[in-house]
């Protein structure tokens, strides 16, 4: 990987950040900053761009590596189950190809379970983690989700996943409904609107079983930040409770006024949050 310094704009398209290869397939990557390496993972449906407002900033204080990962975003999308273990197994190949023995990681929904999950199998590898809201579809996510999670209805509910659909669902994950501008719909939907992107989608929903992580996390021996919005519609904050209590040397960090996309709604916040934490263990006081 190129030297990076913090000074670099996260401008995020297929020709910013680098291509690496693991195991045949390209993945895109986006790197600044030096220090204690930090990777961001995003979760299904996402990319990199989630993190447009944490990279920079973070970026000053560790290297920040943040990654499409595999079939999102501008990484290639070959034809795998896209099962929480190949995440995580990803991840571990991503860390060889990149060399980075230990990391800390930084992970949102269904990304903070794939980030659970390689804790559990590979604690060595990583320092601190911050998971933001974690898990998969829940009861209160839109109708559309759930049916591209059901092996009936997927199909039909991909043909039916279109711009305007994505806006509608993006507005409903917000408690901030002014958060996200034009161009921030036009870049996110971009993506998921490239060849395979929706097959993609429909299998990480339909694959995507958290049950086994959920019961393992007692084997977590990280120090986690669990930070959640006290408005999320879409993963409510009581649905903490399983994570809090199983994993050993966790806390809880209430962003107050946000939706499920905490970080992206009040990023200032977030950002000296994980930085405190990822530092010293230290949890600032809940505003």
């Amino acid at each position: 990987m190129a030297e990076h310094t913090h000074k670099q704009q996260f401008i995020y398209s297929e020709h910013t950040g680098e291509y690496v290869e693991i195991q045949g397939l390209r993945v895109h990557v986006m790197a600044a900053g030096d220090g204690d390496p930090v990777l961001l993972i995003h979760g299904v449906g996402q990319s990199a761009y989630t993190w447009r407002r944490s990279f920079d900033e973070l970026s000053k204080h560790f290297l920040v590596i943040a990654v499409d990962m595999i079939g999102y975003g501008y990484s290639d999308k070959p034809d795998l189950t896209y099962s929480i273990e190949e995440n995580s197994e990803f991840l571990l190949a991503l860390l060889n190809t990149l060399r980075i023995k230990q990391t800390h990681l930084v992970a949102i929904g269904s990304g903070a379970v794939y980030a659970l999950d390689f804790m559990i199998h590979y604690p060595a590898r990583v320092g601190r983690a911050v998971c933001l809201a974690p898990g998969g579809v829940t009861p209160d996510m839109p109708a559309l989700l759930r049916a591209m999670a059901s092996p009936t209805f997927s199909r039909v509910a991909s043909w039916l996943f279109t711009e305007r659909q994505v806006r509608r669902i993006l507005r409903s994950c917000m408690f901030d409904q002014t958060c996200l501008d034009e161009r921030d719909m036009d870049e996110i939907y971009e993506t998921l609107a490239l060849p395979g992107s929706k097959e993609v989608l429909c299998r990480s929903l339909k694959n995507f079983h958290e049950e086994e992580v959920v019961s393992r996390l007692r084997m977590v021996p990280h120090e986690v930040l669990y930070c959640w919005g006290s408005e999320d519609r879409w993963r409510p904050l009581d649905e903490s409770n399983p994570y809090i209590v199983a994993t050993p040397e966790s806390s809880l960090y209430i962003m107050r006024n946000c939706g499920h996309l905490a970080h992206e709604e009040k990023p200032e916040r977030f950002n000296e949050v994980v930085v405190s934490f990822l530092n010293d263990g230290l949890v600032p006081n809940e505003v």
